[in-house]
């Protein structure tokens, strides 16, 4: 399970990135459809967490990134290999 702290930064991305208040955001939001993200900013998003993090994202893994759920997964998995 990804840590209430990881999931802070996360949800401060995306704010950040969309302009849609915290408490708006949900974990099933998809990020085109839900958040309004296009794909310039689904991009922003995946160097935004890159950084954040200090992880490597392969674009095969940026692209099947569809929804707020697929980022905690993606950065539970990563950083769990550390």
């Amino acid at each position: 399970m990804l840590a209430a702290a990881h999931e802070d930064r996360i949800y401060r991305i995306l704010t950040e990135l969309t302009a849609i208040p915290r408490q708006d955001i949900k974990p099933a939001d998809r990020l085109r459809e839900d958040l309004g993200m296009d794909s310039v900013t689904r991009m922003e998003l995946v160097s935004m967490l890159a950084e954040e993090f200090d992880m490597d994202i392969e674009l095969e893994e940026a692209i099947a990134i569809e929804d707020v759920v697929g980022i905690f997964t993606l950065a539970e998995a990563r950083l769990s290999d550390v």
